[in-house]
C-alpha cells in the first residue's frame, strides 16, 4: 500500500483541545477540503427566459456548509500491535466524536484562520495488521474565520495579500467620518464597545449605540468600504473577525 504522509513535519489539525499529532497518527494525502455552495433564491418570471434572484435582497450572499476530509493513519509505534492500534483508535474517536456542536477546527496550513465544525457522519475505518486507516469528515461553517480582530496591530501576522490595515477604534468629539473595511466574504456584524451613547448614520439608516459593549442587528458592514458618520462624545470601537471562503 503507498501511503503519502503530511507527517513529517508533525502537520495535523487542532479540534476540541488537542492537536492530531498528540495522539501519534499521521495525516495521509490527500486532504479533501470542501467549498461552501451558494443558496440562490430565484423567482420564475412569467414571459421571461430570466429568472429573478433574490439571494441579494438582504446585502447577502447565503452559503450552504462545507466538508472537511482527513485520513489519519493509525498505528501504535511502541508495541506495534493490534491492542495498542485499538487504544490509539479508542482514544482517537471519542476525542473527535465529544463535542455538543460545532467548535475550532484549525488546520496547521494558514492556522491564523480556523473553522467552526462537528463530525456528524460516521467515521470510517480500514484495517490492516498492525495499522489501520481512519477517515473523518467535519460539517462546517462556510467560512473560514481569522483568529485576529480587524485592526489589530500584530504585524508579524498581517498578510499584504489578504489583510487591510486600519482603524476600528475612534475618539469622537461631536461628530466624526469614518471608514471600515470589511474585506471578508459575508457581511459582518461588529459588537461595537462605546463609552458613552453615540448614533452611526451609515447611508440613508441610522442606528443608536447605548454606552457600554453591544451589537446591533440594524448594523451591519457590507463587503468593501463603509463610510459612517459617528455623532457623540466619547471613544467607540467596532469589533469583528474577518471570514473567508
Amino acid at each position: 500500500m503507498n501511503i503519502e504522509s503530511n507527517n513529517r513535519f508533525g502537520y495535523g489539525f487542532w479540534f476540541n483541545g488537542h492537536h492530531s499529532t498528540e495522539f501519534g497518527v499521521d495525516v495521509i494525502e490527500p486532504k479533501e477540503l470542501g467549498f461552501p455552495a451558494k443558496i440562490k433564491q430565484l423567482v420564475e418570471i412569467p414571459f421571461s427566459n430570466i429568472p429573478l434572484d433574490l439571494s441579494y435582497m438582504y446585502q447577502d450572499q447565503q452559503y450552504g456548509e462545507r466538508t472537511f476530509k482527513w485520513t489519519l493513519l493509525v498505528r501504535d509505534r511502541s508495541r506495534m500491535d493490534k491492542e495498542g492500534m485499538y487504544v490509539i483508535w479508542t482514544k482517537l474517536v471519542n476525542w473527535l466524536e465529544n463535542t455538543q456542536g460545532k467548535t475550532k477546527l484549525k488546520d496547521d496550513v494558514m492556522s491564523d484562520y480556523y473553522y467552526l465544525a462537528e463530525i456528524q457522519t460516521a467515521t470510517s475505518w480500514e484495517e490492516f495488521r498492525y495499522h489501520g486507516k481512519m477517515t473523518i469528515e467535519f460539517q462546517c461553517y462556510p467560512f473560514r474565520i481569522h483568529e485576529a480582530l480587524e485592526g489589530n496591530d500584530i504585524w508579524d501576522d498581517f498578510n499584504f495579500e489578504l489583510d487591510v490595515a486600519q482603524e476600528t477604534k475612534f475618539d469622537v468629539s461631536g461628530s466624526k467620518s469614518v471608514m471600515l473595511f470589511n474585506v471578508g466574504t459575508p457581511v459582518a456584524s461588529p459588537t461595537i464597545v462605546a463609552s458613552a451613547p453615540f448614533t452611526l448614520k451609515m447611508g440613508n439608516q441610522t442606528v443608536t449605540v447605548p454606552a457600554g459593549t453591544s451589537d446591533s442587528p440594524d448594523f451591519v458592514l457590507a463587503n468593501g468600504i463603509n463610510q459612517i458618520v459617528i455623532n457623540g462624545i466619547g471613544t467607540i470601537e467596532f469589533q469583528w473577525h474577518k471570514e473567508l471562503i
